[in-house]
Order: structure tokens, then sequence, then C-alpha cells
């Protein structure tokens, strides 16, 4: 599969506003009040060449969730991913994707901000960034060695802890501390990495 993605070093300095805008202003009001009106107020373009770029919303997002504005490129979370990942075990493959995914939401909480709204309000606005992460994740997995073992359903494996980081990330941003681990700063996330690697250990190799 390939992974359509707009690097956004090759946006024009008008749609890098329109997105940048959008951006923000879906962090702070969901996808059930935001307008195309509230992105021209806030990058100081007018709704006439926000259409001219963009068709709607809907259209508007896709463009977005492409950029590196939204959402980790493959490259970047293969980065941060050890240097010898693709001659690593499958469970600290899929522990590095995770681990890297959390350090690169850091620098984005408004994304964060995003995927909190993205579970109060679903739509199509939100299909569209949904599917973004799912591509990505499909691209980066495919980089995984071959001796996972046929009866384990990674799919679901991956479903369950893609949903309990990006659930504690999400909680990070303005809680200090989620069951007794901290969730601000590192010896909270290394406690976390090492309870996932035993997890995944034991799926995988049981």
């Amino acid at each position: 599969m390939v992974l359509k993605l707009v690097p956004i070093n090759t946006l024009t300095d008008t749609r890098k506003k329109i997105l940048h805008a959008a951006y923000k202003c879906l962090a702070q009001t969901g996808f059930n009040r935001i307008t195309v009106d509230e992105i021209a107020l806030r990058s100081g373009i007018s709704r006439k060449v926000i259409f001219h770029y963009y068709k709607g919303l809907k259209n508007l997002l896709s463009d977005l969730g492409e950029s590196s504005f939204y959402w980790p490129s493959t490259e970047e979370l293969l980065a941060n991913a050890p240097e010898d990942f693709p001659d690593i075990c499958p469970e600290e493959q899929v522990a590095a994707f995770f681990l890297s995914l959390r350090k690169e939401l850091e620098e984005r909480p408004e994304t964060l901000r995003i995927m909190a709204w993205e579970m109060l309000e679903r739509s199509d606005l939100s299909d569209e960034l949904e599917d973004v992460r799912v591509r990505t994740a499909l691209e980066f997995f495919e980089h995984l060695g071959p001796d996972v073992p046929d009866e384990v359903d990674l799919a679901a494996a991956i479903a369950l802890l893609g949903g309990g980081i990006s659930y504690l990330a999400i909680r990070s941003l303005n809680t200090k501390t989620y069951g007794g681990v901290s969730l601000q700063d590192e010896i909270g996330w290394e406690r976390l990495e090492h309870a996932m690697h035993c997890m995944l250990k034991g799926l995988l190799f049981p």
C-alpha cells in the first residue's frame, strides 16, 4: 500500500495558513461546530479563497489529515524506531510503533484534542482523519517480521494497544496520573513501555 502524503513544505503559503487555521479551530471547537467562516477568520483568508482551494470542509480536512500538521508520516515513525528495526523480534517492532507514535503526538497536542473530540462527535469529517491514521499504521506494520504466529490475532492486539496508548496520551493533556501511573513524565511512560513489552511477548510467544 502506498500512503499518499502531502509534505507540508510543498504546500503554498495560503494553503498552509488555511490548514493551520483549520487544525487550531478543530482542536478548539470540535467537528460539529467547525465552520469555514471560523477558519477564514482565524487564517485571515476569505471564504472565496478557501473555496478556491477546497470544495468544502470534508475536502479541507482530508488535506489536513495527510499533512504533517495533523499526523506523523510512516517515515517519521520509522525514524524514531531502533536502527535495526527490520531485524528485531515482532513484539519489539509493535512496541516501537506505539512508542514512536507517542513521541510524535507529544509534539502535536492539538491532534490529541482533536482525537478527544472524535470520541464524542462522529461524522464524515472525523472519518477523514481516522482513515489517515489507519493507513499510516497499516503501512508501518508492513515492515513487521514474518514470524508472528498464525494463530495470533495481531490486528486485535494492535487495536487494543493503540486504543490504550491513544487514550492515555489524550488524558495526559490534563491528568497527571492514571491508575497510579504518571502520564506527564518519562518514568511513568517507561513503566507503561515495560508493561507493553511483557504483554506483547506473552501474546506473541506464550
